[in-house]
């Protein structure tokens, strides 16, 4: 795949990528729909006829295809601003009856790309996880195709810069959501045998840390300050730091911590490629 710089405008508004996929495939369609006129009149003409009508039918659903856009998340935290060869992945938001669902657009996607995942920022964690954990699952399936190697990011508007941008979230692991990770170390008490653990969780109106000490909605600023206050009470040389994220809340906030989080260390301490996301 050609290298391609992801504009902003690229990843928020994507009628224009729909439209043009859905007119490259036209294209293709018409131009079997042509040579399938040239086809010499035999004892198969009822076959090519078949063939015509069907191929006719699916240019018209394509076509059809409504434009659509995805907001993605926005916040102060500094990113990349190019990830060269891509491959672009959406996930929309959709209405299905009287429920709210996430739509995966995965496009199509090169094994030996990097991936750009663009999602919905009002999307709930609830119904974002399924379409999430399809997406890890192929990544993680055709990487094998691709030395392991095979990158992903998301993206996000930096709101300082104002410039599309990308975190790395490769290695992330999306656990079940019957798990906090304190109920996961209780039940698997030989994971990571040689860090101190911490527990970070994430509610919509609330931030607690080890499920006792609770820190209300400050800034991240303050939360990183605060959360290394309380670490440096232990004497420990090894701690690890596990993020829990409430499925009722959003994208755009879950994205928003994970990516300063990532980007903004404590001391002493390595934040866990495992992000729980639990039912309260």
């Amino acid at each position: 795949m050609s290298d391609v710089r992801c504009r902003m405008s690229d990843v928020i508004f994507i009628s224009d990528v729909i439209d043009v996929l859905s007119k490259c495939l036209y294209i293709q369609l018409l131009t079997f729909n042509i040579q399938l006129l040239f086809i010499p009149l035999t004892k198969n003409l009822r076959k090519d006829k078949m063939k015509f009508l069907y191929i006719i039918i699916i240019t018209a659903f394509f076509m059809s295809c409504q434009p659509k856009e995805v907001k993605v998340p926005v916040n102060d935290n500094p990113g990349l601003h190019e990830v060269w060869n891509n491959s672009p992945i959406y996930i929309l938001q959709k209405i299905d009856g009287q429920d709210t669902i996430a739509d995966l657009k995965l496009g199509q996607t090169i094994s030996t790309t990097k991936w750009l995942v663009a999602v919905e920022k009002s999307l709930v964690l609830k119904q974002l996880l399924p379409a999430l954990e399809k997406v890890y699952k192929k990544r993680r399936k055709v990487s094998l195709h691709s030395d392991g190697k095979g990158e992903l990011y998301f993206a996000y508007v930096d709101s300082v810069q104002k410039k599309m941008s990308f975190v790395e979230a490769t290695k992330l692991v999306l656990m079940p959501d019957f798990y906090t990770s304190q109920k996961y170390f209780k039940q698997y008490q030989k994971a990571d045998p040689e860090f101190e653990k911490w527990h970070l969780y994430f509610y919509p109106d609330n931030i607690v840390l080890n499920d006792s000490i609770k820190f209300g909605n400050i800034s991240k600023k303050q939360l990183l300050d605060s959360v290394s206050r309380y670490m440096k009470q232990k004497d420990t040389l090894s701690k690890k730091l596990y993020l829990n994220f409430d499925k009722r809340d959003n994208f755009d906030r879950f994205l928003d911590y994970y990516t300063f989080f990532k980007q903004n260390s404590l001391p002493n301490t390595t934040l866990s490629s495992k992000i729980f996301i639990f039912t309260p």
